[in-house]
């Protein structure tokens, strides 16, 4: 009984600390914006926007900000937050990631389970992760849409920025703000190859550095940038649907991996509550704990090469 109230009363100190926190950020961007529309308001440069984009974060802020340039992992965070489309910010993901860690901790003492601070601690970055898989995947279906758009309007006479931007206000995310950010930074006075360069950075789309290899080789050389972006475009459609066609034929191991990875758990978890003495020399002698870290492990590694086969790459 003690331990569940401990559990309890620390989950809902985390909860109740996180609430906070989100409640607190929540007020600083509505009075951060404000001021940033008070002072776009008053035909103010770039410089006092960016100004005031810098105060309103917090002193933990800055200081991972600048950690971030100096350490790759802190920056690779920064970057699949970025591509995830998530509002987060990498103080909030690193105090979720911490609370989860230590309420995985206390639920694993009272409940017995050690991997209870990995799982919990871990499902952030997971969450965080498959958010960014899917809106890359994303970003790659509306691609080619965007190309033909892109091709369209350099044919009708538009500049680049211009395409961009059109481009930008027809698609949606997240194609359209990207494009809508590259127009932007050419606005403001970056050259249209560092903007680029920049969007290519930013994300991890499959068939964007051909794109933007395509954009500044007409950029250096000249040449018909709107009949090769035709044909990219063309391209990626035939790949795409050749890919969904190979999925589907694939599919059927890719679901019998995952069932066979579940299965072994399950089972032994229904038995663990069902049953506990019956599980017990597994747990408690060293050989059990060795043969149990075996069988998990050969688990994970069929499951990883079933997937492997299962998989295509297109």
């Amino acid at each position: 009984m003690f331990w569940i109230l401990t559990a309890a009363t620390a989950f809902l100190t985390l909860a109740s600390l996180y609430l906070a926190g989100v409640e607190r950020a929540a007020a600083r961007r509505r009075v951060t914006v404000d001021r940033v529309g008070r002072v776009l308001g008053a035909g103010a440069d770039v410089e006092a926007v960016e100004s005031i984009l810098r105060e309103s974060q917090s002193d933990l802020g800055n200081l991972l900000s600048g950690a971030a340039k100096r350490y790759p992992a802190l920056r690779a965070l920064e970057l699949l937050l970025y591509r995830a489309g998530q509002p987060m910010t990498l103080v909030r993901l690193l105090g979720l990631t911490l609370g989860l860690t230590v309420g995985g901790a206390v639920l694993g003492l009272v409940l017995g389970y050690g991997v209870l601070p990995a799982v919990l601690g871990g499902l952030p970055f997971f969450l965080v992760r498959r958010k960014k898989t899917k809106r890359m995947k994303t970003f790659d279906e509306q691609f080619p849409a965007a190309l033909g758009l892109f091709s369209r309007a350099l044919r009708a006479g538009h500049s680049m920025s211009s395409a961009l931007q059109m481009v930008g206000s027809e698609m949606q995310d997240p194609v359209g703000p990207e494009f809508a950010l590259v127009s932007r930074e050419i606005s403001l006075g970056l050259s249209p190859a560092v903007a680029m360069a920049n969007l290519q950075a930013r994300l991890d789309a499959q068939d964007l550095p051909v794109f933007v290899t395509a954009v500044l080789v007409q950029l250096e050389a000249g040449g018909n940038l709107a009949e090769t972006l035709d044909n990219l475009g063309e391209v990626i459609r035939s790949r795409l649907l050749f890919y969904g066609k190979v999925k589907a034929l694939t599919a059927q191991a890719g679901a019998s991996a995952n069932i066979l990875v579940v299965v072994p758990f399950a089972i032994f978890f229904v038995l663990r509550s069902m049953s506990p003495e019956f599980v017990a020399p597994m747990l408690n002698s060293l050989i059990g704990q060795y043969m149990l870290g075996a069988a998990g492990l050969m688990v994970i590694l069929g499951w990883i090469v079933c997937r492997k086969v299962a998989r295509v790459d297109v």
